[in-house]
């Protein structure tokens, strides 16, 4: 995609020759060498980079343990059409907070950073970003700023400022071990937490009357380490509930729609027993079961289904919606953005690179290695994959997470919360008071 200032330079190329030929056929005498020396001036014009000798550094958190190569070979393409070199720095997810704490703080930040919906208006609050506002209504974005549909957008303004713009709408796909399931007389991947159960626990016997005792039912992350908070608010959404009211001004921790959906989770460890008890296996331990045909289903990102299918697994498998409640199954993520910081000494360069990243083209070659939905409606992340084809229309039902400033706090609050609840020991009323408390104090504070 080219950008205005090129198209411009190419206009007045074209302009510029056309100026030289009439002058030719008007009187016949311009000679060969003006017209060439004409050509030759402009052409170094249409070439020029207008940012060339720029460095921009760029701070991110990977999507998988490939990404840093991914980065090698995907930036050298903008340097070639900018001028402007990009060093990448991967913050690891455990220390994001404190790592861009200390960086957005320095008078040398990191000119673009990815941010999601956790982090973003905290951060920007704090003064560490650019409001794009103004840059996305301006006339050199005017063609992009169409396909972003207003909702997601919305979702990440906060106050009318928007600190990042919007580059991927995450999902969270139900993955079932087909074979184990027709052993098993189970017809269909569970769309209800019913269902779920049902089957979990026919899977289970059906493999322990083969001797494989092992051979657990369900998976998904309840802990703070493992974010267990994202895999567990979409069953929240789906009773029609959350963790903050309307205005982000009233905590809800302990809402029946909390604790209900809450209860659920305990109840698949601590009395149905089809998921394995808090502690015996991390997220990355549990995908390791899936792929040794040992667990019959795991809730996780899509970005699993290119894994999975590179690993080739011995098994037939597929991907479903997250269970839902009552007739009513959402998508709960987050949203990852793109931002610029309010000290950059490059922020036009910056704002170059943040298009390029947000492109349609940017957006389909990194979401088909990594299958999240782009956040723009003319980027096709599928590569002609059908189980990514499936993933990205679920975003029609996407009722995701809306920027706020203290919803990273809240966030773990419900987080401590669920672990506590979910190991067994605590109850959920007693589990979510402790959080309702705790998320009422975050939000008192200035």
């Amino acid at each position: 995609m080219k950008s205005k200032n090129s198209s411009r330079l190419l206009l007045a190329f074209l302009g510029a020759t056309a100026l030289v030929v009439a002058a030719c056929g008007s009187s016949g005498e311009s000679s060969t060498t003006e017209t060439a020396a004409v050509t030759a001036d402009t052409a170094v014009a249409v070439d020029a980079k207008p940012f060339d000798g720029v460095t921009l550094t760029f701070g991110k958190a990977p999507h998988g343990e490939d990404e840093k190569a991914n980065w090698e070979k995907w930036l050298p393409a903008f340097t070639e059409k900018t001028g402007i070199k990009v060093e990448l720095t991967q913050v690891p997810w455990d220390q994001l907070e404190a790592l861009y704490t200390a960086s957005f703080a320095s008078d040398t930040p990191y000119d673009v950073s990815y941010q999601t919906s956790t982090h973003l208006t905290l951060f920007g609050e704090r003064g560490a970003f650019e409001d794009m506002t103004p840059r996305i209504n301006g006339e050199d974005f005017a063609s992009d700023l169409q396909n972003f549909p207003a909702g997601v957008l919305g979702a990440s303004t906060y106050n009318g400022k928007l600190y990042g713009l919007p580059f991927v709408v995450g999902t969270i796909a139900m993955y079932a071990n087909l074979d184990m399931m027709k052993s098993a007389g189970v017809a269909t991947v569970p769309t209800t937490e019913e269902e779920l159960v049902a089957a979990s626990k026919a899977i289970m016997a059906d493999q322990k009357s083969k001797g494989n005792k092992d051979v657990l039912g369900f998976y998904t992350p309840r802990t703070v380490a493992d974010y267990g908070w994202y895999f567990t608010l979409a069953s929240v959404h789906n009773r029609g509930g959350d963790f903050l009211s309307a205005d982000g001004k009233t905590a809800m921790m302990d809402s029946k729609e909390v604790k209900d959906s809450a209860q659920v989770a305990v109840d698949m460890i601590c009395k149905d027993k089809v998921q394995p008890a808090n502690g015996l296996y991390n997220r990355e331990a549990a995908i390791e079961l899936f792929k040794a045909g040992k667990l019959a289903f795991i809730l996780d990102e899509p970005s699993r289904v290119k894994t999975f299918k590179e690993a080739a697994l011995p098994f037939a498998w597929d991907i479903g919606m997250p269970v839902g409640y009552n007739g009513k199954a959402t998508q709960f993520a987050t949203t990852g953005h793109w931002a610029v910081a309010a000290k950059s000494k490059n922020a036009d360069a910056a704002w170059e690179f943040v298009k390029w990243l947000s492109s349609a083209e940017f957006n389909a070659t990194y979401n088909q290695r990594y299958a999240f939905v782009p956040a723009r409606l003319d980027a096709d992340a599928s590569g002609g994959d059908e189980m990514l084809a499936r993933n990205a229309s679920w975003v029609s039902v996407w009722d995701g997470l809306k920027t706020s400033p203290k919803v990273s706090q809240l966030l773990d609050e419900y987080a401590k919360a669920l672990e506590a609840a979910t190991s067994c020991k605590t109850s959920v009323d007693d589990a979510f008071a402790s959080a309702q408390k705790g998320a009422t104090e975050a939000l008192a504070q200035g």
